[in-house]
């Protein structure tokens, strides 16, 4: 039921930002994982924007993913992050 699937997308948020913080290849798999997830449900990472900026020593496979990403997530409603 909804009750349920939104419980489960707010306690997938901590574990999927967790993963940005390993090796860039880590980094990229989940990186494309969480594209895929926010492609359905947008709203699971809305909050978490800041993870998604690009670091000056990040691959260029990875800066990508995460482009697309923060293009998915952005509104007017998280612009001020």
């Amino acid at each position: 039921n909804k009750d349920t699937v939104q419980s489960v997308t707010r306690k997938m948020a901590p574990p999927l930002v967790t993963l940005l913080s390993t090796e860039p290849e880590i980094q990229y798999v989940a990186l494309r994982n969480i594209n895929l997830i926010v492609q359905k449900r947008p709203t699971i990472l809305s909050h978490e924007i800041k993870v998604f900026f690009c670091k000056c020593n990040d691959p260029i496979y990875v800066k990508m993913e995460k482009l697309e990403i923060i293009i998915r997530l952005v509104s007017e409603k998280n612009i001020e992050q």
